[in-house]
C-alpha cells in the first residue's frame, strides 16, 4: 500500500514536468518542395524525416510554401593524426552541405545559400581494414542524419520568425 502512495505522486510529477524524448524536428510547414543540384544523400534523410511528420513533400515547387534546394554536398576524408613512425593513426571525416530555402514567387530567399558542416574522427587499424571501412560508412550515415536535422531545425527557426 505504501508503494502506491509513493508511486502515484511520482508518476504525476514526471507527467507534469514536460519531459519527452527528442524527436524529429517539426518544420512548421504544411508543404515543402525539395530539390537537389546533384546527387545528395542528405536529401534522402530529409525526405525520410518529413515523411514521418505533418509536412507534405510536393513533387514541384508550384503550390509549396517553401522550396528547399540542396546546392552541393561533399564528403571528405583527411589524415588527422600520424604516429611517431609515420603511420596513420586517425582520419578526419567531413560532410558539408550547401543549401538555400526560397518561397516560390518571391525574389529574396528565405534562407540565403548556407553551408553546414559536421566532422567525425575515426581511428585507423591496418589489422581490420574492412571493419574500419564499415565504421566509416556508419559515421557518414550518422553525419547525414545530423545535417538533415540541423537543416530542418534552421528552417523551423526562420519560419517561426516570420
Amino acid at each position: 500500500m505504501l508503494s502506491k502512495r509513493i508511486l502515484l505522486p511520482l508518476c504525476l510529477f514526471l507527467a507534469s514536468c514536460g519531459f519527452q524524448l527528442r524527436s524529429d524536428p517539426a518544420v512548421g510547414l504544411k508543404t515543402l518542395h525539395l530539390s537537389t543540384a546533384g546527387p545528395s544523400t542528405v536529401s534522402t534523410d530529409i525526405r525520410r524525416i518529413l515523411a514521418a511528420g505533418p509536412t507534405k513533400l510536393l513533387p514541384t515547387a508550384t503550390g509549396a510554401e517553401v522550396h528547399l534546394r540542396i546546392l552541393a554536398e561533399a564528403r571528405d576524408k583527411t589524415v588527422n593524426t600520424i604516429t611517431a613512425t609515420g603511420a596513420v593513426y586517425e582520419f578526419l571525416l567531413r560532410l558539408t552541405v550547401r543549401y538555400e530555402v526560397t518561397i516560390p514567387g518571391r525574389e529574396d530567399p528565405l534562407i540565403a545559400p548556407t553551408e553546414v558542416t559536421t566532422t567525425r574522427v575515426i581511428t585507423y587499424s591496418a589489422a581490420a581494414p574492412t571493419a574500419k571501412e564499415v565504421e566509416e560508412q556508419l559515421l557518414f550515415k550518422d553525419m547525414q542524419v545530423d545535417l538533415a536535422g540541423r537543416i530542418l531545425r534552421h528552417i523551423a527557426a526562420v519560419r517561426r520568425e516570420l
